[in-house]
């Protein structure tokens, strides 16, 4: 038998609609596809490397992967593992800029791109499905075609529930139509609070929306010594000091807080967390049953950080970066 683990006594979530459970953890997959992070030093793993990670995830509680089409092989490597039908897996599809003006070719595109997915992850349906984003994509735009188009993939049996992977948290007060949106991606972490401080959080728990978080050590920079730190991102290290200081004023290391600040946070479903090793899901795994962060720590937090520039807090105007 299977080791119960952690995850799996923290469920975070159960769609009456369909019976999807979401793990506390979800299993981010970008690694699995390219090298990814400032901070990843061991490089993309070989298929059998993903699937010993995979089977760890499944035999510890965690059923709930998130992946995309543009995440190199990631999908690929997925639908390779015999027990792929047993994750709760999320997906993404991208439209072009010439769709969000033509809802018949925003479908056609958005089908083809699920339909791919679905070919590679070996899949019937996707459980959920999520429009990823660009940057320079509009998100009015957005937010009057992507409902219509996610009727559609569920109409047709392509997905079980959609949502969207927004760039910045404050698209989602553009969002008008929560009825079709069940399901949001975005990013928080300690340096961005922006989903707290702006009250945005409010808005998905009020529509029941699932929250998965993402980015929550910024690709790895919030765990970085200011001294690794690379030149680009020399603005960083104010900040990592002052990190630093309110874990050593709190006795617990910066991993432990930064993990337990998203963990604890009210509204959240699942925490997207990547990983190239079993150790690295381990590790997060003791992260997940930890003792809650304090009340003074997690004040102290969305004090000292509020006021980052983006420039900081969004990896994708980094001078050197993976966009997500």
């Amino acid at each position: 038998m299977q080791n119960q683990g952690p995850a799996l006594l923290l469920k975070s979530s159960l769609n009456m609609n369909n019976q999807t459970t979401i793990s506390k953890i979800t299993l981010g997959t970008v690694q699995l596809g390219i090298p990814y992070g400032i901070a990843n030093k061991s490089g993309q793993p070989s298929t059998s490397s993903s699937h010993e990670l995979l089977q760890f995830a499944l035999g510890n509680g965690i059923n709930t992967l998130d992946t995309a089409r543009i995440y190199g092989n990631a999908e690929e490597v997925i639908g390779s593992f015999e027990q792929s039908e047993q994750f709760t897996i999320i997906t993404k599809f991208k439209l072009s800029d010439a769709a969000l003006d033509n809802i018949d070719l925003a479908i056609c595109e958005a089908r083809e791109s699920v339909r791919d997915s679905c070919e590679t992850l070996k899949i019937s349906t996707i459980p959920i499905c999520l429009f990823h984003k660009n940057k320079d994509q509009a998100i009015e735009k957005v937010s009057d075609i992507l409902p219509a188009i996610l009727k559609v993939l569920k109409k047709e049996g392509w997905i079980s529930e959609g949502g969207i992977s927004v760039y910045s948290p404050a698209e989602l007060q553009y969002i008008i139509d929560w009825e079709t949106i069940g399901a949001v991606q975005v990013q928080m972490n300690i340096f961005d609070t922006r989903l707290l401080t702006q009250n945005l959080m409010q808005i998905l728990v009020d529509n029941q929306v699932k929250v998965f978080i993402r980015s929550i050590y910024l690709q790895g920079l919030i765990l970085m010594d200011e001294n690794q730190v690379p030149d680009h991102l020399s603005f960083a290290k104010a900040p990592l000091q002052r990190l630093k200081k309110i874990a050593a004023s709190a006795n617990r290391e910066i991993k432990n807080i930064a993990f337990s600040f998203v963990r604890d946070s009210p509204g959240v479903t699942s925490l997207v967390v990547g990983a190239e090793t079993v150790g690295q899901l381990k590790e997060n795994l003791a992260l997940l049953s930890g003792s809650p962060l304090p009340p003074e720590v997690y004040s102290d937090i969305l004090n000292a950080f509020k006021d980052l520039p983006e420039e900081l807090i969004t990896p994708a105007l980094w001078n050197k970066n993976i966009n997500q």
